[in-house]
């Protein structure tokens, strides 16, 4: 992907590779509270077919709270986004913001902060969904 994103591909069912991005997800403290089906929006409104396409949107409530408090403006960046589509292979992408170039804003500390803290359960989130597919090979 791009320097502004965390990515891993999953050998997993869509549907699967879904529940696991939820599940790890829930267990890093995130809160889903928006979710766009992008195959079914594009196939009503364009008229268009594509593969399955979520974007979640997740938020820590404390945090965000805690955020918004010291810097009202940092809502344009929430809540953070986490999109999973299938590559038509038996494969999924998970992608996420990398809010690294968030987490060294000398100017504001408090926003370095949360970004640092934001991101790294991001990337916790990403690395449990990889290695959930990997826990389930079958050893050889």
């Amino acid at each position: 992907m791009s320097e502004y994103s965390i990515s891993t591909q999953i050998k997993l069912p869509f549907n699967q590779a879904l529940r696991e991005t939820r599940r790890a997800l829930e267990q890093e403290e995130f809160v889903i509270i928006t979710e766009l089906d992008m195959q079914a929006e594009l196939a009503q409104k364009l008229n268009q077919n594509i593969q399955p396409y979520i974007i979640l949107g997740v938020w820590v409530p404390a945090w965000e709270f805690a955020a918004l408090r010291k810097e009202p403006d940092i809502g344009l960046l929430m809540p953070s986004h986490v999109c999973l589509w299938d590559n038509g292979d038996e494969t999924c992408t998970l992608v996420t913001a990398d809010l690294k170039h968030l987490c060294h804003v000398e100017a504001n500390p408090p926003l370095a902060q949360a970004a640092r803290a934001i991101n790294a359960r991001l990337r916790a989130a990403v690395d449990r969904v990889q290695t959930a597919w990997m826990d389930k090979i079958p050893p050889r």
